[in-house]
């Protein structure tokens, strides 16, 4: 039910200085100092997917008995479906001067941001083929390049080539003043023959939470995302995101019912998916 979105979260914060513990740390002082550290901001997520009977914590994936002591999940960790662990890094810079040519930005490069970074996919059904298979199985890598942002008027602005603006037009990703009730356009799609739009995803702030991650312990802003679909028309919530001044994203938690078609079978099966993107560790480079 779910569709592949634009999803990077960054806001614009105020500029202060050093970095401590992980009460509300501070970042460098930068041009266009944001909510997510700014430039040289460097963190490491681990996030974990997990699939589930529908209606229960059951896992969804049964793994042979023979197979149990072989995998390299826990049973702990099979009991609570993972299927899909990241663990990965990221850091914030400004943007690649080719984007920037190619792209015919307007503004000055400084106003530009992107995220590169790299990490590990563990994934459950490839290591399970594997075995079946009598292969090695061992994680893959991937890069973390997040796309491209605008930072303009102290907000972040999603940004697409010139060939994908119709469809996914510029939007206010994250605002830097965020007050309770506070709402948004963060993503759209659109129908380019009839201009009209066929997703949005809309954030709202909902409140101020003590959130505890690996990373330590946060004073952060709740926002809850929904999004929408038209023609036909029908919504869901699309999880919640955790997000600390001149640090970032910290938590992000999201729990849907997925209907996924399985070329395999060919069939189409119905899951439920939980999602944690928890904030490992950071630092700010050059401090």
């Amino acid at each position: 039910m779910q569709r592949i979105k634009l999803f990077i979260a960054i806001i614009i914060a105020f500029l202060l200085s050093s970095c401590s513990d992980g009460n509300n740390p501070t970042s460098p002082s930068i041009n266009n100092s944001i909510y997510l550290g700014g430039v040289g901001t460097e963190r490491t997520y681990k996030e974990t997917v997990s699939w589930l009977e529908i209606g229960s914590n059951l896992p969804f994936f049964n793994v042979p008995d023979s197979l149990i002591t072989k995998v390299t999940l826990s049973e702990a960790q099979l009991q609570n479906g993972i299927c899909e662990i990241m663990d990965y890094t990221e850091i914030v810079e400004y943007v690649d001067e080719d984007f920037y040519t190619s792209w015919k930005f307007t503004l000055p490069r400084t106003n530009y941001i992107q995220f590169d970074g790299d990490g590990k996919i563990y994934d459950l059904s490839c290591e399970l083929d594997s075995l079946v298979n009598n292969k090695t199985y061992s994680p893959g890598g991937f890069s973390t390049g997040h796309g491209v942002f605008k930072v303009f008027d102290y907000t972040i602005f999603t940004t697409n080539p010139p060939d994908l603006q119709k469809q996914f037009p510029s939007v206010p990703y994250i605002k830097n003043t965020l007050q309770i009730n506070d709402s948004w356009i963060r993503y759209k799609f659109i129908d380019t023959t009839t201009n009209n739009s066929i997703i949005e995803t809309v954030a709202k702030v909902i409140g101020k939470e003590e959130i505890q991650v690996t990373a330590g312990t946060f004073s952060a802003i709740k926002i809850k995302l929904t999004t929408y679909h038209f023609n036909p028309d029908y919504s869901f919530d699309d999880g919640y995101e955790y997000y600390v001044p001149n640090v970032g994203l910290v938590l992000k938690e999201s729990d849907s019912d997925i209907y996924q078609w399985n070329s395999k079978n060919n069939e189409t099966i119905h899951f439920r998916q939980t999602k944690k993107k928890e904030l490992i560790s950071y630092f700010f480079v050059g401090e």
